[in-house]
Order: C-alpha cells, then structure tokens, then sequence
C-alpha cells in the first residue's frame, strides 16, 4: 500500500513467485484487496500515503499497513517487511518500532548499483537527509559488513565528494573524511574521496553519503540508464532489434532499476527493505527475492 503500483498488480505478481521450500508471503494492505490475493493476507484498515508527514501519520494512523506490518515483524511475526510506501514513515517507524543494533546511532538505505566490475554498496540513499560526520563513519562500517556478508573480506569504502582532495565539500564530509582516516577497522579500508565520474569504474565496494545526496544521485544514475536503454528501441531498426535483443536484455538486467531489489534498510535488528515509490510490479518482486 501507498506506492504507485495498483496493489492488484502487485498481488498478481507476487503470486507468480517461485518461493522455496519452508518461505511463504504475507500481504499486509486495505480488506478490499483480500479477495485477489492468494497467498496468506492481513487486512489493515488504513494505510500511510507519501503524501503524509511520517510522524504524524504514525501516530495517528496505528493500524495502516506500514505499522501492522513493522510491529509484527518486531514480535517475530515475520522474517523480512517490504514496502514501496513513505520513505520518511517507513524509517521513522522502523527505528521505533523495530529498533537499532546495539551502538547504530541512524538506520541507512543501502542498495546495489552496476558498476564495470562487481556492484557497489551506495548508502546512504535516502533515509537521513542531513547527516553528521560521525553517521558517515557508522554508515561505512555498515557498508563494509553488508560487503563482507558477500563474500568481500577487506573492502574499498569511498566517500562520495566534488573532488578527491581531502579539503573538498562540505564541513561535514571533510570532517568525515578526516576520521575515517584516522578509523582504524579491520573491516574495511577507507581509499579517500570518489567523485560521481569514478564510481561506475568498480575501484570502490562501498562508496558512502548523506541521504539526500545519495537519492540524488541513486535516481540520476537510473534516469541516464532507462535513457540509454529508450534510445536503443527508438534509434534501431526492428530487425536490429531482433538481433540484439540479448545484449538488450543483459544491457538491461545491469543498468535497469526494476532488475535490482530495493534498498535494504540496514542498522536495524531485523530486516527492512524499501523498493522505489513508482516500483513497477517486476521491481516489487525482485524487491522480495533480494531477501531470500
């Protein structure tokens, strides 16, 4: 509920999952919706639209899907809560509800971008709009164990910035990138700043920002991607097309948005995965096989 998607899409969409053995889905949204849903469906009386102020809308709105769904899986009800609803509630709620690993000052959005080697960690890519210096540190440790949980064991962790000298951007990234100098983890290896050119070139695992930046920079990437994409059905012939139609589709499963699962929300105790507003329902559904 709350996303552009019909929920009658999504629902038919869902349903034609291959799930395995011992995994089932739950669908939390409005009773109407029962009827084409099958799968197991909880109905919640109201739900929270993006239009709303997240605060308010969790205080007043108790029973909207979004909570239902956040308390159930804070009490072990559920494994993993998926939405493409409010961003703003979907975070505020989780930190409430669900809570922080011990010592995680601010959850942060995390997903995976192409790049010419293996994919990047971005984070964070919408969930805190202004950040501190010391959540930048935070969101490069979480980064880095997002990495390793892959397999990574020592990963490259950039700060995105305007230039790679360390006296660039704002008060806040220099400061950053001062203490991530001094950090010493050993679970990742900071490489400095990483301007927005050098990021598709794979030299980083995770490259970490502030929300705002992050989503900014999220949705170019997947605005200049669907372009590319756009241009190659316009431009071609059709029977070009037809010959390039598997370098299309492999074009398409690396830069196209719909082929990546959501972001996953990552700090909290259990997991929480945010899928784009406009999600189409294939988006949606690779938003929940990202999680199994």
């Amino acid at each position: 509920m709350g996303g552009a998607a019909a929920p009658e899409a999504l629902l038919h969409a869902l349903a034609q999952v291959s799930l395995p053995p011992g995994v089932k889905l739950v669908a939390i949204g409005l009773p109407e919706y029962r009827a084409t849903a099958s799968m197991d469906y909880v109905s919640a009386p109201t739900f929270i639209g993006m239009d709303e102020s997240p605060l308010t809308a969790l205080r007043r709105k108790k029973t909207s899907s979004m909570v239902m769904g956040l308390k159930a899986l804070a009490e072990g009800k559920l494994d993993a809560f998926i939405s493409a609803g409010n961003t703003g509630a979907l975070v505020s709620g989780a930190k409430l509800l669900v809570g922080t690993m011990p010592g995680i000052l601010r959850p942060a959005l995390l997903t995976q971008m192409p790049t010419k080697k293996e994919p990047v960690a971005v984070l964070d890519v919408g969930a805190n709009v202004k950040v501190q210096a010391k959540h930048l540190v935070q969101f490069a440790e979480l980064g880095a164990m997002s990495c390793r949980a892959r397999g990574i064991e020592n990963p490259a962790v950039g700060l995105l910035n305007i230039g790679d000298e360390a006296m660039k951007g704002t008060s806040e990234l220099q400061q950053a990138y001062q203490l991530l100098m001094k950090h010493k983890s050993p679970h990742f290896r900071f490489v400095g700043n990483v301007e927005g050119t050098s990021v598709f070139d794979g030299e980083v695992d995770v490259l970490v920002t502030d929300g705002f930046t992050g989503n900014v920079f999220l949705k170019t990437a997947e605005g200049i991607a669907s372009l590319i994409l756009d241009r190659f059905s316009t431009l071609l012939p059709p029977e070009e097309l037809k010959k390039l139609a598997p370098r299309i589709q492999d074009l398409k499963r690396h830069l196209h948005y719909a082929e990546y699962p959501g972001a996953h929300l990552i700090g909290l105790k259990k997991l929480v995965v945010k899928c784009h507003g406009y999600s189409t329902p294939q988006a949606f559904v690779n938003g929940v096989l990202g999680v199994l």
